[in-house]
């Protein structure tokens, strides 16, 4: 038991190790790129002028199209989990991506926010293990097919180049082979069997280092997972793929957006390079480095825009970058923080109050009882009564 308890604990120790080390390496990244590489290609003061120098127009033109890029997300996101209404699904979007684009490796956090709130909503496990995977999946997707779409599009107008056309290939061979797994695997009994079977072993290794018994028959969960993701990809499964492109493209038009906003003209940047450009870079931040591709994304698209171009221009695509980031990456930061804080407070304040309505009716229960009992049986159901109140007073949430 102890030997157990001794693995169990350098288990713990070389996880915390490995976090920490991930941290430190994304912390690493960014400070070296926006504190070195960036300054390099680019003068922060002259995009920040830039940046001031936006008029009115173009303001209220940004804030509508990002406004526009958050809606398409949140359509997605209710495609996915049937059920869940727009309002819910920018609500638990904008919470969830707060965290994820904070915090290193923040894609368990943020998944453990969506599964509070959606739980509270009255979605169960399955329900909600089921959605994760499948806009994981389907987020990937299109993260590899972009390059592809690009490419159909620069070669329609004659304007391919070498760099599109290898990103588009790999691109295209690993959305295909991830596509025909997943096909594969919705049609495969025995692969779904060892799956489940691979996934209590590991569960149940998993919970044992907290001391508790493991999940039982995941084999049957598997099996049920499958029938619910391929009835569910049958169903929903054109209109998952229809609204994540949106959801991609929306978020181009962002930065070509910023980069007309920020006087960089179609003469200097194309809008098929600009397209080139946002297909590579989401490509290349399927490798999670740092959070949200955070620098990686900046310093790589501000260079392949600006290559050969002169510093004044320069200048002006970096700011338009520079903004453009700001209103995909930065502004849910805020929202989402404020309106995670709302709702577990007002969350808060309902199971509050339902703890004070139910502790009359248990009073008087007690009372009831008292009447029919012993004198004993009645001081215990009424201290059992006290307890209640006395915990709804305190704020304690009920067990659910």
């Amino acid at each position: 038991m102890a030997q157990a308890e001794s693995g169990t604990s350098a288990d713990q120790r070389a996880r915390r190790r490995r976090q920490r080390l991930t941290q430190f390496i994304a912390l690493a990244v960014i400070l070296a790129v926006f504190g070195f590489i960036f300054p390099r290609i680019a003068s922060y003061s002259a995009a920040w002028d830039d940046v001031r120098s936006l008029t009115a127009g173009w303001i209220l033109a940004l804030i509508g199209v990002t406004v526009l890029n958050l809606f398409t997300g949140w359509w997605f996101i209710t495609t996915c989990l049937p059920g869940l209404s727009l309002p819910r699904a920018a609500a638990m979007n904008l919470s969830s991506t707060a965290v994820a684009n904070t915090v290193p490796g923040g894609g368990a956090l943020a998944l453990g926010v969506s599964w509070n709130m959606t739980s509270a909503w009255g979605f169960g496990l399955e329900q909600f293990t089921l959605y994760t995977l499948v806009s994981g999946l389907w987020s990937q997707f299109a993260k590899f097919g972009t390059p592809a779409v690009a490419l159909v599009a620069l070669a329609a107008v004659g304007s391919a180049n070498r760099s599109l056309v290898l990103a588009a290939v790999l691109g295209t061979a690993v959305f295909l082979g991830a596509l025909g797994v997943v096909i594969w695997a919705l049609h495969s009994e025995n692969f779904m069997t060892a799956l489940g079977r691979f996934a209590q072993r590991a569960a149940t290794k998993v919970m044992g280092w907290f001391h508790r018994p493991g999940p039982k028959d995941l084999e049957a969960a598997f099996l049920d997972f499958k029938h619910s993701a391929a009835q569910l990809i049958k169903t929903r499964g054109w209109l998952m793929s229809v609204s994540t492109l949106t959801s991609d493209l929306t978020g181009w038009f962002v930065q070509l957006a910023c980069l007309r906003a920020c006087g960089v003209t179609a003469a200097e940047v194309s809008w098929e390079k600009s397209f080139a450009g946002y297909a590579l870079i989401r490509l290349l931040t399927t490798i999670p480095i740092t959070p949200g591709g955070l620098g990686v994304t900046e310093v790589g698209l501000t260079a392949y825009l600006a290559a050969g171009l002169d510093a004044a221009l320069t200048n002006r695509i970096a700011a338009a970058i520079l903004l453009s980031r700001a209103l995909t990456f930065i502004v849910p930061i805020p929202f989402g923080a404020i309106n995670f804080t709302v709702w577990r407070w007002l969350r808060s304040k309902r199971e509050i109050a339902r703890i004070d309505e139910a502790a009359p009716g248990e009073t008087a229960s007690g009372r009831s009882a008292s009447n029919e009992a012993t004198s004993g049986d009645g001081a215990s159901a009424d201290a059992e009564s006290e307890g209640v109140m006395q915990a709804g007073r305190e704020g304690e949430p009920p067990k659910e």
